[in-house]
């Protein structure tokens, strides 16, 4: 996939990524620097981070996740924790045995709390908004792809994306740190199915139970689609400045078309 918009530049992070020029409904785009997303921010990335000037974080994780290894911008004023999981689903793996099977079970567990977080983000004041959980591509990959859905963009795009995940993590650390082979060879089967067909049916699955995001949502009262729709797209017009950069979103001019 191509990306549209250069990502950002933060010491020590390695998935991180602006999702702006992602193509939505009505010939719209996701406005640069309004939707990005990473891994948790190690403490070397806080100032770079900061210095965005962010209206929210959210803090996928756990509580007590939080709490073992808390946030480096867990102090600043855009901060917030609010889990996509709860207490019983402390260990992913154990959802499901395949990532769709995984982030199925997430939406059917999660609805409210799913909600609670795309209505932080549709009521969030200016400024860049960061989704990030631990390693960036299960539950960060999860809403990531519901806002974009809710945005209008494409599922094939959506998917795209999702799959970037895979090139930018480092599968080798996290086997690292697990405990036996059997948990190893679990890991890299999982690891291998982060590709778009992932997230194809995971999307699809959510159109076949629930009618959609939209429908989705709605069951848990959420009434921001149009605000979350207003805060993350806007018209594919940002025109280069005597500096080089758009002038009204900070970054280049790119044809934001992904290959294939």
């Amino acid at each position: 996939m191509s990306r549209a918009i250069p990502g950002p530049s933060w010491p020590g992070c390695v998935n991180a990524r602006d999702l702006g020029g992602l193509p939505a409904a009505g010939g719209r785009r996701i406005r640069p620097g309004a939707l990005l997303r990473s891994e948790l921010p190690p403490a070397s990335a806080a100032e770079a981070i900061s210095a965005l000037r962010p209206g929210l974080i959210v803090d996928l994780r756990l509580p007590a996740e939080c709490e073992t290894l808390p946030s480096p911008l867990s102090a600043h004023p855009a901060y917030r924790n609010i889990s996509v999981l709860g207490p019983g689903d402390s260990v992913l793996e154990r959802m499901a045995d395949t990532l769709t099977g995984i982030y199925s079970a997430m939406l059917d567990r999660g609805t409210a709390r799913i909600s609670a977080v795309l209505t932080a983000v549709a009521a969030a004041p200016p400024g860049p908004v960061l989704l990030h959980c631990h390693s960036g591509k299960d539950r960060t990959g999860v809403v990531a792809a519901l806002a974009l859905a809710l945005a209008g963009v494409p599922a094939r795009h959506i998917a795209a994306d999702y799959a970037e995940t895979a090139r930018c993590l480092s599968l080798d650390d996290h086997l690292a740190a697990l405990p036996d082979e059997a948990a190893r060879l679990r890991s890299r089967r999982l690891f291998a199915e982060v590709t778009p067909a992932t997230m194809l049916r995971t999307l699809a699955y959510l159109d076949a139970r629930y009618g959609g995001p939209e429908s989705y949502l709605t069951r848990a009262g959420f009434t921001g689609v149009a605000a979350l729709r207003a805060r993350l797209t806007s018209a594919w017009s940002w025109g280069i400045t005597s500096g080089g950069t758009a002038a009204d979103g900070g970054a280049p001019r790119r044809d934001g078309t992904p290959r294939g």
